[in-house]
């Protein structure tokens, strides 16, 4: 079972299963309680059978207990190798854990069996005490009787008995768990050379035979996907808006009734620089944050462009945007960030503010203080509002009506004329734009992209808060982009390419300077060049540089602080690089984590030694699957 959990862990069904496998195994595992001895056998473990009726009980049970957790999956899903394949898993591993109990000498006594089904909630009344009707009435649903039952239950708690011996054979100590820790926690530096591909850009030249030359090789890139034209009525609310006429009197008459809802609340637009750091980040991470976060403080309070420090500066998804946050009301941010916004007076920046996502900066760039709105700033709104209204009662009728011209063989054009409303053609889309488009279905989308072009469709389709008429007037199949109109973002592509791979040559030079016969004139010809970068962990993600997983580990791995033998990429470009320093994992941190971090590294260590002992059985065990035809 682990080697198809690992293979297929990203999939549907084993997400599924981690939700619901114990479960159902409490409830089916093996199901020897039953009378398969005259069942064709599906395979064999040593000198135990499988049966096919064992099986295909097992599966039903499974299937059926994964559609209750799941209701989005398939009949089909569950009809996969991949999920058969761990229901048998899982039976080899129960008849190799009972066979393993008999050696052992471990059992279960009717007493064990009874006092743990007692324990199971799904067979307690409303007072929480085990209840024999509710026992029966659960059996039934799963479609097993009490002996079944506790035959299947008997076998587990065994099953479950052998592996907490394994387990108890995996006990860590605190010093085990403390070198885990300091594995973990410790942190790096490097001095590094970066090579920019960008400082090659300028240089790089591309003719035209290697754009035709890519083009002909990519044109599967610049392919426009199969596209239609329609021209439609539509019937909601903000189409039928328009045609309404909306009285000065009805506007004056709604303002009355709904001033107070017309308040205009506080508001702030802001940007914000973040440097993100956890409570659970070691001393040397958080001490380096705030460091950051003071330096980039120090330039803004400077009167350098906040906009430009947020960008360069921030690790928040706004930075590249200049830190824009737009504008906000209370209640749309976290506490503290809120306070620090709204007592900051426009233009100026706030204090440093920690969050639970790190440490900030706040520009406040515009404020707009609470007031109550007059007529005349929200008669444009409330005009909209009414018409909208008298649409929406509108719709039904309107609807009957052009069906019915619809019917008689009027087209599209006509029945509005005849409705007061005015078809309209769309500009050519491909499929997957048309739910955005219209705020249809996918299901209608693809009833549309279908129709006969010149054929109007026979019933209205459904979009947001109304529906539509529509007729195809073109069909437009797939074709590669023409070369004109592309060829821009080739020549950019290759030139980025050129560039890169200068770049990377750059780079390997300057690597063979710095450790040839004359290191020491590179040395001092590229002294100015070299930087000291952020600390970061064995994962390898370097502040405002990249992430390489790699250089990670060559340099957590380097015996000292010379350059090391390879360039390496990373999202600013090529870096030389060696060892700067080692910063340990936080004693302070141990000390307030020691106990998550070894209870955490004994559970972990506990799996590892009974998924070794696990793979042992079956790696000694004689295993033969007679009916592979079953699981396909």
């Amino acid at each position: 079972m682990l080697e198809i959990m690992r293979e297929n862990a990203s999939g549907l069904i084993v997400k599924i299963l981690f939700a619901v496998i114990i479960v159902v195994f409490v409830f089916a595992f093996g199901m020897s309680g039953m009378d398969t001895s005259g069942d064709p056998v599906l395979a064999t473990v040593n000198d135990q059978i499988i049966t096919r009726a064992e099986f295909e009980d097992t599966f039903q049970r499974m299937a059926e207990t994964v559609r209750n957790a799941n209701k989005e999956v398939t009949p089909a899903q569950l009809q996969t190798p991949q999920f058969k394949q761990v229901i048998l898993s899982e039976l080899v591993n129960n008849k190799l854990l009972q066979a393993e109990a008999a050696r052992l000498g471990v059992s279960a006594s009717d007493k064990e069996v009874f006092a743990g089904i007692s324990r199971q909630p799904a067979f307690w009344n409303q007072a929480g005490a085990f209840d024999g009707n509710a026992y029966q009435r659960a059996l039934r649903q799963i479609r097993m009787t009490p002996a079944q039952y506790e035959v299947s239950y008997k076998q587990e708690l065994i099953a479950e008995k052998v592996k907490s011996l394994v387990r108890q054979s995996g006990e860590i100590t605190p010093m085990h768990a403390r070198q885990i820790f300091n594995w973990v926690g410790e942190q790096a530096t490097i001095d590094y050379i970066l090579v920019a591909p960008r400082d090659f850009v300028d240089t790089a030249t591309v003719d035209e035979k290697e754009v035709t030359a890519f083009y002909e090789e990519n044109k599967k890139s610049f392919m426009v996907p199969e596209q239609v034209s329609l021209r439609y009525l539509s019937f909601t609310p903000d189409e039928l808006a328009k045609f309404q006429t909306v009285s000065d009197e009805e506007i004056q008459a709604y303002f009355d009734a709904n001033s107070k809802s017309m308040q205009q609340e506080e508001q702030v637009h802001a940007r914000h620089i973040l440097v993100m750091v956890k409570d659970s980040d070691p001393d040397a991470v958080k001490t380096e944050a705030r460091n950051k976060i003071e330096r980039v403080y120090k330039k803004a309070k400077s009167g350098k462009d906040f906009s430009k420090l947020a960008q360069e500066y921030s690790e928040g998804p706004s930075g590249p945007s200049g830190g824009d946050l737009g504008w906000f009301v209370r209640g749309a941010m976290v506490p503290e960030f809120e306070t620090a916004a709204f007592i900051t007076k426009k233009g100026e920046v706030s204090e440093i503010i920690k969050t639970q996502f790190g440490w900030h900066i706040i520009k406040v760039e515009d404020r707009k203080e609470a007031k109550t709105q007059a007529l005349e700033e929200v008669r444009e709104e409330i005009a909209t509002r009414i018409a909208e209204e008298k649409a929406s009662e509108k719709i039904t009728d309107l609807l009957d009506k052009s069906m019915d011209l619809l019917v008689s063989g009027m087209n599209l054009d006509a029945i509005g004329d005849e409705i007061g409303l005015i078809a309209v053609t769309s500009q050519p889309m491909p499929a997957q734009f048309l739910p955005q488009a219209f705020g249809m279905t996918p299901e209608a989308a693809k009833v549309v992209m279908e129709l006969p072009v010149g054929e109007t469709h026979n019933t209205p389709l459904a979009v947001d808060n109304g529906y539509m008429l529509v007729e195809k007037i073109r069909d437009i199949p797939s074709a590669p982009m023409p070369l004109e109109q592309v060829q821009p973002s080739i020549i950019n592509n290759l030139k980025a390419k050129k560039a890169a791979e200068k770049a990377k040559t750059t780079a390997e030079e300057i690597l063979k300077a710095l450790t040839g016969p004359d290191a020491q004139a590179a040395a001092q010809k590229y002294a100015k060049r070299i930087k000291t970068s952020e600390s970061f962990d064995r994962q390898g993600n370097i502040p405002n540089m990249g992430q390489n997983p790699e250089l990670a580990k060559a340099v957590f791995n380097a015996k000292d602080d010379a350059w090391l033998p390879t360039v390496y990429p990373l999202q600013t470009g090529i870096v030389i690089a060696r060892q700067n320093s080692l910063i340990p994992a936080s004693d302070a941190t141990w000390k307030e984590q020691k106990d998550i971090w070894i209870k955490q590294a004994g559970q972990n260590y506990e799996q590892e030694i009974l998924a070794a002992f696990m793979d042992g059985l079956r790696k000694n065990a004689t295993i033969d699957i007679a009916r592979p035809d079953l699981l396909n």
